[in-house]
């Protein structure tokens, strides 16, 4: 017995030196990959980093240097697949302040405004009082047409930290797009002395495009012309300056715009990385068919790569060329956005009949995306895009249920419901929320009048009404929700004396006044019961609801 235990002890101990080493061995090869991807990308290599890249991300998925790198190349280049990635990098440092603010920039830089918005909401505490912060806020405050949050944010960026002249610019652009003429000269004044004294050639930069864009503005071509020739000529100068440059002479009808396309084209064939751009602008600003029809005339090895291969799956879908798109589609293979190939394959089959294959391929996606919440949340918005509403729901309900951090799931879930006129869908969800956070009064509020609808006793409407009218007694909202529970056990003058607390506007409310009258008739004041019954149908009703006020008014 001693030599048996003695020889598993042996056995043990080399099992888990071996898992120690492999462990070891993983730990190494990550480190080693990352240190490969570096080297590279300072040499100026993106094929070599990328594929570095790769292979550590192969090891360990969730390696989050990778995950940033990649998000930093990928919007660099202004490649939509930047999103997704900064979308990656959050959701696995979750608490990152700085990885946050990475992610609402990336949305700005990519029009996806909504995102945007959400993804800043999640900044809280000091973190909000910081001048980082209130740049950022500023940013998508100014790209959301909020004129004076955008003033309020840049100004508190100025107080916090005096010596970054970036805010201070942006303070400028947003005075540039009030009406005041005297403001806006000012501000033209300000970022022209930008350009003449400033040794920050990216602030320089960001001055003329501000300048070109306000020329445009104003249809002042000649000076949007001198402008952007010289920001195109820049060392510094992106992608998105050639551009902008073409929208100026695309504007100006200018004998340059066919060359420069046709220099631009030649440089975007043989360089991945600015592909998608201009691919984009061409879609944008000339017509699908162009694009598709330069895509397609590129090089095999770049058609049939990413960004290409993508791109011109968006030409098909736009045309409507579902056959043409099934067929490219079945060949090929889109690496980290395999849930999304699957996607435009099940609209391709759907636009063509094909409903079960359809649903086959939707089912992939699902998968595929079912790991990362960036890519179950653009798979959501393709989704909603499509006007796929129950596959949009079907998401919804899982971002819910998965990431309960991700308020807006929450809120954009309700509402489909509540526009679908889904009662007890929508008690389902404020039964979940609840669960999550029971000191949410509105959540509580909702969980009972659903509840009370449906009766269903078995969740205690009757409790949650009254606690959630305890704690705010002058909710227009809580008050009629508690008197509904009285008036549900037949307690109706107390019913009648709880609504009459309110105000004569607050009973005047379309989620209140259907309610009061009910609690009139029942307390025998058919004339007064009758107008509010009456007014009722202005608001937007729960079918429940619709029944209960067509009933008490038929008895009128």
């Amino acid at each position: 017995m001693r030599k048996t235990i003695i020889v598993l002890s042996c056995c043990v101990g080399l099992l888990l030196l071996g898992y120690s080493g492999y462990r070891g061995y993983q730990v190494w090869k990550q480190s080693h990959g990352m240190a490969m991807a570096r080297a590279y990308f300072a040499k100026g290599d993106a094929r070599n980093t990328i594929i570095s890249l790769e292979g550590v991300l192969h090891t360990n998925p969730r390696n989050i240097d990778a995950c940033r790198m990649i998000a930093g190349m990928t919007e660099s280049v202004r490649d939509q697949r930047a999103l997704v990635w900064r979308e990656r990098v959050l959701e696995l440092n979750p608490k990152s302040f700085e990885d946050r603010l990475a992610l609402v920039q990336a949305s700005i830089i990519f029009q996806d405004y909504p995102l945007a918005s959400n993804t800043l909401a999640g900044v809280t505490g000091a973190d909000r009082k910081t001048a980082a912060y209130n740049y950022i806020a500023g940013n998508v405050s100014l790209v959301e047409g909020h004129l004076d949050d955008a003033e309020a944010h840049f100004s508190e960026a100025i107080r916090l930290d005096p010596s970054n002249p970036v805010p201070q610019m942006n303070l400028a652009v947003v005075r540039l797009h009030r009406n005041n003429a005297l403001d806006m000269a000012e501000a033209r004044i300000a970022l022209q002395r930008v350009i003449m004294t400033s040794t920050n050639a990216s602030l320089c930069s960001q001055a003329r495009r501000e300048l070109i864009n306000d020329a445009m503005r104003f249809n002042n071509i000649t000076t949007a012309l001198t402008l952007s020739k010289e920001l195109a000529e820049q060392p510094n100068s992106v992608f998105d300056d050639k551009l902008l440059r073409l929208n100026v002479l695309l504007k100006g009808n200018s004998n340059e715009f066919k060359p420069t396309l046709g220099l631009y084209q030649s440089e975007a064939a043989t360089n991945p990385a600015i592909l998608f751009g201009l691919a984009n602008w061409q879609m944008k600003q000339i017509s699908t068919n162009a694009a598709l029809g330069w895509l397609q005339s590129l090089p095999i090895q770049t058609r049939t790569n990413q960004p290409a291969s993508l791109l011109i799956a968006q030409c098909q879908l736009a045309l409507g060329d579902w056959r043409g798109l099934q067929s490219a589609l079945q060949q090929q293979d889109w690496n980290e956005l395999e849930f999304m190939r699957h996607a435009f394959l099940a609209r391709a089959l759907r636009e063509q009949g094909l409903t079960e294959a359809s649903a086959a391929e939707w089912g992939v996606a699902l998968k595929s995306a079912s790991d990362s919440k960036g890519m179950t949340t653009a798979l959501f918005r393709l989704a909603a895009l499509w006007r796929w509403n129950t596959e949009a729901e079907q998401i919804l309900w899982t971002v819910v249920n998965k990431y309960p951090e991700e308020k807006w799931a929450t809120t954009t879930l309700s509402e489909h419901l509540v526009a679908g006129q889904r009662t007890r869908s929508l008690m389902e969800l404020f039964d979940i929320m609840f669960k999550r956070n029971p000191d949410d009064l509105d959540t509580k509020n909702n969980l009972a009048m659903t509840a009370m609808l449906l009766g269903e006793q078995e969740l205690d409407p009757y409790d949650l009404a009254r606690d959630v009218y305890e704690k705010a007694p002058a909710n227009p909202s809580f008050v009629s929700t508690y008197a509904f529970s009285l008036y549900l056990q037949k307690k109706y003058s107390e019913a009648l004396k709880v609504m009459q607390q309110l105000t004569p506007k607050d009973l005047q409310d379309p989620s209140v006044d259907g309610y009061y009258g009910l609690i009139l008739k029942a307390n025998g004041n058919m004339a007064a019961a009758k107008s509010f019954l009456d007014r009722s149908s202005r608001g937007r009703l729960l079918p429940e609801e619709q029944d209960i006020f067509t009933q008490a008014k038929a008895g009128l």
